[in-house]
């Protein structure tokens, strides 16, 4: 018997890797006569980092950079030396879980740490940048990291604006005329949204999950909408055309016009170098999953993919996850079981803090399922 395991992260609690080694080794334990294949996903937030790294056999390199709220912290990214290529995950230097939650303000968060990042990897001799966008805390539209690379961004008196959404309200035009050595090195996005810059399904849409009040939204998408504005004169590009240019408050769009990044969806690049289509025609049986699974999961999230490869070609799937919308008819996409952290756990708070546990019990009564099969 072929099983695939596949999920995602169980955002705020624990990454794809972990949930795939749990249950890879709880199957094991009770299922003798089994192929197992580890495959965990990440659409560009946190996982993203592991994955790749670990997947080409990469390193690990540390470094001081700029937090999300302006004070250092260190954190760590990955260089692939045969492919002169480095790995960054926002989340890493700038992503919500680094927030407490009542200092979440997406009006002074910044990205500053990313470039700094960036800017280390290209230092250490990449000539191709790979950044996965996910859970970020911030919408700065990248002016945070950009800066930190070299690009000046100058207010009506030609004076640096703030390197946040509300410096945003005060930008007039952009000089990058100190990051010509930039131009030799390739960017790559992986976004997990497809959002644009602006409008109602744009960056904005995500600002009240960062910690941004009522009051504060309009003043939010102003930022947004003059961003957009100055990109639109100098560089002649509507970010709003631009599929995943919203991704992450912006940065996507910000370094897609400035930089020439290359905007990719990021369960197709995981996709892609893990063959899962194929190796899921050739499976007898997928388990995937997320922190999540409500409607949202059937709307291009990695977990949904899945699911739909998966009916494609007749699989049956088990899904795990933190918590679920029961009002979901499940086994209309193909799922056989929908197990649960928060049903084993009786307690939301508990099975945040404590996934390990209640996942090694949970994967308990996932292999008495297989027993049966």
């Amino acid at each position: 018997m072929k099983i695939i395991i596949a999920p995602g992260s169980f955002k705020g609690s624990i990454v794809s890797k972990d949930v795939s080694s749990i249950i890879a080794r709880g199957i094991k334990k009770i299922k003798k006569n089994v192929e197992i294949y580890e495959l965990p996903i990440a659409d560009g937030g946190l996982g993203t980092l592991n994955i790749i790294t670990e997947y080409f056999k990469g390193k690990y390199n540390s470094c001081n950079v700029t937090g999300p709220l302006g004070k250092k912290i260190r954190v760590r990214y990955g260089i692939i030396q045969r492919k002169k290529t480095g790995i960054i995950e926002l989340a890493q230097a700038s992503g919500l879980h680094l927030i407490p939650k009542c200092l979440r303000n997406p009006l002074k968060t910044t990205t500053m740490g990313v470039g700094e990042l960036i800017k280390d990897s290209i230092r250490k001799g990449c000539k191709k940048v790979i950044i996965g966008v996910g859970d970020s805390g911030t919408i700065d539209c990248g002016i945070g990291a950009l800066s930190a690379l070299g690009v000046k961004f100058l207010d009506k008196n030609s004076k640096q604006i703030e390197t946040n959404c509300a410096g945003l309200l005060n930008l007039y035009k952009i000089d990058n005329t100190e990051i010509v050595s930039l131009k030799s090195i390739r960017f790559f996005i992986l976004v997990d949204v497809s959002n644009p810059l602006t409008g109602k399904n744009g960056a904005i849409v995500y600002a009240p999950q960062k910690g941004a009040t009522k009051k504060e939204l309009p003043i939010i998408h102003q930022g947004l909408k003059n961003f957009k504005k100055v990109i639109l004169k100098e560089y002649g590009i509507d970010l709003d055309k631009i599929k995943g240019s919203g991704a992450a408050g912006g940065i996507a769009g910000g370094m897609y016009a400035i930089l020439n990044a290359k905007i990719i969806c990021g369960f197709d690049y995981f996709e892609k170098i893990f063959q899962l289509n194929k190796k899921i025609k050739n499976a007898d049986l997928v388990i995937t999953g997320e922190g999540m699974i409500d409607r949202t999961t059937f709307s291009g999230k990695a977990t949904g993919r899945i699911i739909e490869m998966c009916q494609k070609y007749h699989k049956p799937v088990i899904l795990i996850c933190g918590d679920y919308d029961s009002r979901l008819n499940f086994k209309k996409y193909g799922a056989v079981k929908i197990y649960s952290l928060i049903k084993i756990a009786k307690n939301k708070k508990k099975a945040i803090s404590y996934p390990e546990r209640f996942l090694t019990k949970l994967v308990l009564e996932t292999t008495h399922f297989l027993e049966s099969i």
